[in-house]
């Protein structure tokens, strides 16, 4: 059973551009997030995005960002969620970036520990997924948070976080 609130589809006040003609494919909702950035050298930052991907600067600043979260209702269009299947932990590493004056989010890792949607997202988005051992606790409001990427042909990652989710202040 999902309990994915389809009306945020038709919510479209914040977008800066109209939103897509294509149907939406797929649903995924999103618990306990942390957004962490940090500024870092534009040169050295640009130097690890693709040349055609322009850093989206703010105030003149590049910024890093670590992201963890847990995700709910991860099913394709009109599909129920299924419990273990979609629900899971993911932490990803990006900036941001604009191409053709759209700004956009540009992704050096996801970390899931679901190896099944790493494989997905890996072979029909080609996106750099990687397998990890997670950990999500929700301490009355305090945020427990672990990550460490598991397979031997990969880079090491681990990501140990505590921080209140902003609903519990």
């Amino acid at each position: 059973m999902s309990d994915f609130p389809t009306s945020i589809v038709d919510q479209v006040a914040h977008r800066p551009w109209p939103r897509p003609d294509a149907p939406w494919l797929m649903t995924q909702s999103w618990h306990n997030l942390l957004f962490a950035h940090w500024p870092i050298d534009r040169q050295l930052l640009q130097s690890k995005v693709p040349a055609g991907f322009p850093l989206d600067l703010y105030d003149g600043q590049a910024w890093i960002g670590v992201v963890p979260f847990r995700m709910t209702n991860v099913a394709p269009r009109a599909v129920p969620a299924i419990p273990w299947v979609s629900a899971f932990a993911e932490v990803n590493v990006r900036t941001y970036v604009t191409v053709d004056g759209h700004p956009g989010v540009y992704f050096f890792s996801l970390d899931a520990e679901s190896a099944l949607a790493v494989a997905t997202a890996r072979s029909l988005l080609h996106l750099p997924y990687y397998t990890a051992q997670m950990d999500v606790r929700d301490d009355g409001g305090q945020i427990q948070y672990t990550s460490r990427r598991i397979g031997g042909s990969t880079e090491p990652a681990e990501l140990i976080a505590r921080y209140v989710h902003w609903g519990s202040r």
